[in-house]
């Protein structure tokens, strides 16, 4: 994951006879939807939680949303399918159930099931479990029953495929991720791959998001025929399920909090955007305020509805940045600098999570009584959603606007807004506490004895790359759980392998030994130690 982003990345070059496929980017979690469009008619695939893109694109497309289509109820991002649903009507499919009232009617996906759009057009589903128990694959269909697209979410993705996700349902005490790997071994070779080798194949994450096991891949759209040739999902050494889950399983990531929270929660559907955002509104002006907007208010999403003629279209983008929308230069609103925020009563109790996602320099020169310091510009969504489950409550403090705003997004998109009590900007009177500076010298040459060294790193390049013998490895996501195996006989030095993880981890520490000893962040400085074998 990586900083808040969300934008169109290009009409795709397929374009069909009459059938066009347009993808969506969501740089936050590295997820791709689409928006499948035939004849006025168009079937979101996948969509994320901000669904002003797709309204604008079917707004200024004059296109009336059909269906909605999700390949698997996910684990990975909070999806925006309910507002999406209730803004347009749509039709909700899926193979698992997902519960809603209102209008459209809930279609249970199977086996060669048809939604028909556009002028003759169909998505046909496949049943293909093994990333989740409920993946399916999407086949696109012109109206001559040629396959032009393939949509296979996560389970087989470009140079790659996705780690099974975790499935809390399932009771049985000896299934584990080499089961689910071994569903998707069935499902790729048994299914994919029997699909049309020439279709474009349109997968659902990159290389970037967590639970994506990907080779140098570049986004772009790829084939079976050429997955076949170069993807080591279809190395020749892989000659069965048991094989193929070794590949899959031996570097297999660890499971952040929020996804149990985003398996339960996508199901139920996440409430409207500009509630998610509510508790940042106070900090937000100009363009970013627009956002809070409520997306049906306004007569653009009228192209959205069924039996219905569109007749507003939106401005045109020409650039989006992160999560803000570029406008044409002379159309584009002021962005002014957010107020400062008074000074306000922060919670010092154990029952909320406090966050300060200042940079970590900033976090040290002074903070807040028991911050946890999880920086704003880095993958934020995915550290907030590892230390923090669902259900805790959380308050956040930010140093400026746009990290309001990208870090109210982040916080959205796994489902986190629910958890939020409260946001306000940095000012001066909020530092209670100043940390004092690590002598780098001296624990260069002091650090065997003088020091308990604590590498927040997971286990393997903790072992692979040690940077400090004795060093103890305590993985920065268990730590809330593992810090009393920390000794408190001597300062504490906290790093990982670039700085961002340290800064979690030390501030953890700090908070849980309320000063018993001196714990120091490393941070960036780990760059200046080479590995100690």
């Amino acid at each position: 994951m990586r900083g808040p982003g969300y934008g169109y990345s290009g009409r795709l070059s397929n374009q069909f006879p009459t059938m066009t496929v347009q993808r969506f980017h969501d740089e936050t979690i590295d997820q791709y939807s689409y928006l499948i469009t035939d004849g006025g008619e168009a079937v979101a695939v996948d969509p994320t939680r901000r669904i002003k893109p797709y309204l604008d694109y079917l707004a200024e497309n004059k296109l009336r949303l059909r269906a909605i289509v999700m390949t698997h109820c996910p684990g990975a991002f909070a999806s925006g399918w309910a507002e999406l649903r209730e803004v347009t009507g749509a039709d909700m499919v899926g193979a698992t159930t997902y519960h809603f009232h209102g209008e459209g009617q809930f279609v249970k996906a199977g086996r060669a099931t048809m939604i028909e759009f556009g002028e003759g057009c169909h998505i046909q589903t496949q049943l293909t479990p093994g990333y989740t128990a409920d993946s399916i694959s999407l086949l696109a269909m012109n109206a001559d029953g040629n396959v032009e697209g393939i949509f296979t979410g996560n389970t087989l993705l470009q140079d790659g495929a996705g780690y099974p996700l975790p499935r809390p349902e399932d009771k049985n005490p000896l299934h584990n991720e080499r089961t689910y790997a071994k569903e998707s071994y069935e499902s790729i070779y048994g299914i994919i791959r029997g699909f049309d080798q020439r279709a474009t194949v349109y997968a659902g994450f990159g290389e970037e998001a967590h639970f994506s096991k990907m080779g140098d891949a570049t986004h772009g759209r790829f084939n079976l025929t050429e997955a076949q040739d170069e993807s080591p999902v279809f190395d020749k050494k892989i000659k069965n399920a048991d094989q193929f889950a070794d590949w899959l399983t031996e570097d297999y990531p660890f499971v952040p909090a929020y996804v149990y929270g985003c398996l339960e929660g996508n199901q139920e559907g996440y409430h409207r955007w500009e509630r998610a955002m509510s508790p940042f509104r106070h900090l937000l002006t100009g363009m970013h305020k627009d956002d809070m907007q409520p997306v049906g208010d306004d007569d653009a999403t009228t192209a959205t509805m069924p039996k219905t003629t569109p007749t507003v279209t939106t401005e045109r983008v020409v650039e989006a940045h992160g999560n803000v929308v570029i406008l044409e230069e002379e159309t584009a609103p002021a962005i002014n600098p957010a107020p400062a925020a008074p000074p306000v009563a922060l919670p010092l109790g154990t029952n909320t999570w406090l966050i300060d996602t200042r940079p970590a320099d900033d976090f040290k020169a002074g903070h807040p009584r028991n911050a946890i310091n999880i920086q704003a510009k880095g993958e934020f969504a995915l550290w907030l959603g590892a230390m923090v489950k669902p259900g805790e409550e959380l308050y956040v403090i930010v140093d400026s606007e746009e990290a309001a705003y990208q870090t109210a997004q982040s916080i959205a998109k796994i489902g986190y807004d629910r958890q939020v009590t409260g946001a306000t900007q940095w000012v001066g009177d909020l530092a209670e506490l100043m940390e004092t500076p690590l002598d780098l010298e001296d624990f260069r040459e002091h650090h065997i004895g003088k020091y308990t060294v604590v590498d927040v790193r997971p286990e393997t390049p903790a072992i692979e790359d040690t940077r400090f013998y004795g060093a103890i490895n305590i993985p920065v996501w268990t730590l809330r759980d593992r810090w009393k195996e920390v000794p408190q006989d001597r300062p504490i030095v906290v790093h990982c392998g670039g700085g961002y993880q340290s800064a979690i981890g030390a501030s953890l520490l700090r908070k849980n030994l309320k000063g018993k000893v001196p714990v120091y962040d490393l941070g960036e400085h780990i760059k200046d130690f080479k590995a100690s074998r």
